[in-house]
């Protein structure tokens, strides 16, 4: 946005709406609908007077740059962490933005009416859609260890997925970092809004240099004194004379500077020692996302592809093309299950029924959402559907398992930086199966992956360690428990952080009753091989 509107204000406005978007790529698309419509009716406001047309015209290039981009592949646009995250913000701080400086014009009754009506009307972002990507983008930089000056350059691994962000962009980001007190991440994105504003040719503009004061300030206070420091020798070398308030400031930093002090808030506000981000087992996930740790070559020695006509040897003509991943706990990965058609048209089907995804809390016994998984889904009977009845003929095929005692069907879709941290899928020994219609734990897993994901996005084991990646068509299958019917810690997974793409996955959980004649007790209990990772830190 340009300078003499987007340096007045930079207010966190909460927009009504009943929808989330930051959980599920799939909702974005509305968002973009909404901005397009906001952009016409500005247009037709525009169109009817001439004394701002200049400076709202620029505006309105600006957005429909955006959609020209957004056009050549929608869905790529909306996947982008940057485009989604730029998207949401100038519906949740910009637009408002423009309203108040229409409300001069003597001819802004029209417009504002018609503003009034499309916000009762049309979908827009809420606070906690602005948090969910504030989180994502940091989640994004920290698991892949992104620099923050390519992340806002829309590089991403060093690939150029999108546009790049404002310098206004990454003051906003840098901002709500601030108010969530996540300071050590507020400073590199502050400083890469300065960098990018001492770009723009109004940057030496009293305007810009009291703005920078303002950052100046946000620096200061989380004791981050060395980029305080540069921001009023930059100002004091633009504006020597108008500054000298300054001076006392700058000599005050550069004893602090000197003498080693370490006060503010970034060294106030410490991590506490039960945060599950600072222990071992997440720092390893975060390695096995960024493929830095992968098994060794000899835990890939006996590994191997084959073709498998299934248990039962029902369908003689159905060659499946199973590949072994890990051999203890067993884990394979079969090929072409399904159609390209066939995932798509299941998300299709669960696209309308997207909802928040819940986890099992063991405090209360209940579903609840959390932030350690940002994903919407939805369930099906696998009689509700023909390809959800194919879905349940493979997994019997394939594992031999009872599908009579498989949970619903369940088809989810990761939002922005999507991910579900590391997590059992076999219940704890205090779950209450008086609760719930199965009273088993789950023996098996299985997880069909209805699209490919361009970049990030893959099932990690921390434990083996093991990345699978999504390939559209293919099912993943483990088995959750020892024969014993203890749990196989050994399994613990995650879903890395989507970076690039949408991705698309059907559950499989089946239950432990009634197969004890494909998957029997052994005379001894098996599962103290897996012991030393139940309570891994």
């Amino acid at each position: 946005m340009s300078p003499g509107i987007t340096l007045l204000l930079f207010g966190l406005q909460i927009l009504a709406s009943n929808a989330e978007f930051f959980s599920s790529t799939s909702g974005l698309e509305q968002l973009l609908r909404t901005e397009l419509i906001l952009m016409t009716q500005l247009q037709i406001y525009v169109n009817e007077i001439r004394e701002h047309a200049d400076i709202l015209q620029a505006e309105i290039n600006e957005i429909k740059s955006e959609h020209l981009t957004a056009a050549n592949s929608i869905e790529s646009y909306l996947n982008n962490p940057v485009n989604a995250f730029r998207l949401i913000k100038r519906l949740h701080t910009d637009w408002e933005t423009l309203e108040e400086s229409v409300e001069s014009e003597r001819s802004r009754t029209n417009y504002l009416e018609a503003m009034a009506s499309h916000r009762q009307n049309l979908s827009f972002p809420t606070m906690e859609d602005f948090v969910g990507t504030t989180l994502a983008m940091t989640r994004l930089q920290q698991t892949y260890q992104l620099d923050v000056g390519e992340l806002a350059s829309g590089m991403l691994n060093g690939v150029k997925y999108g546009a790049a962000m404002s310098w206004q962009d990454c003051f906003v980001l840098g901002q709500h970092l601030y108010t969530m007190r996540d300071f050590n991440n507020t400073v590199p994105w502050l400083e890469q809004s300065m960098r990018l504003l001492a770009k723009q040719s109004y940057s030496q503009e009293p305007v810009s240099l009291d703005f920078m004061e303002t950052v100046m300030g946000y620096h200061e206070s989380m004791g981050d004194y060395q980029n305080a420091l540069n921001l009023i020798n930059h100002v004091l070398t633009v504006q020597p004379e108008q500054r000298l308030h300054l001076l006392e400031t700058r000599t005050h930093l550069e004893q602090l500077i000197s003498d080693g002090v370490k006060r503010g808030l970034m060294h106030e506000v410490a991590r506490s020692p039960d945060d599950y981000h600072i222990t071992r087992e997440y720092l390893i996930y975060q390695q096995v996302c960024r493929e830095e740790l992968k098994p060794t070559a000899a835990a890939q020695r006996d590994l191997h592809c084959r073709f498998y006509s299934g248990h039962g040897q029902r369908l003689t003509y159905l060659r499946y093309k199973l590949e072994v991943l890990h051999l203890d706990p067993y884990i394979i990965q079969v090929h072409e299950v399904i159609s390209a058609p066939e995932t798509v048209e299941l998300q299709h089907v669960a696209r309308p029924e997207l909802q928040r995804s819940q986890v099992y809390s063991p405090t209360n016994n209940q579903q609840i959402s959390a932030n350690f998984r940002t994903s919407q889904g939805t369930t099906f009977q696998y009689e509700e559907h023909p390809i959800m009845k194919r879905l349940s003929q493979h997994m019997t095929m394939l594992s031999g398992l009872d599908m009579r005692f498989a949970e619903p069907l369940q088809i989810a879709n990761y939002g922005i930086g999507g991910h579900y941290e590391p997590h059992m899928d076999s219940l704890p020994d205090s779950f209450d199966y008086s609760s719930t219609p199965y009273k088993t734990n789950r023996l098996a897993t299985g997880i069909f992956y209805l699209s490919n994901v361009e970049a990030g996005g893959g099932t990690a084991f921390p434990f083996l360690p093991l990345l699978v990646t999504p390939e559209q068509g293919s099912l993943l299958f483990w088995h959750n428990l020892h024969r014993s019917g203890d749990a196989d810690y050994r399994t613990k997974h995650a879903a890395c952080p989507v970076l690039q793409g949408s991705k698309w996955i059907a559950n499989v959980w089946i239950r432990l009753r009634n197969q004890d004649h494909v998957r029997p007790c052994e005379l001894q209990r098996d599962h103290e091989i897996s012991l030393p990772y139940m309570d891994f830190k």
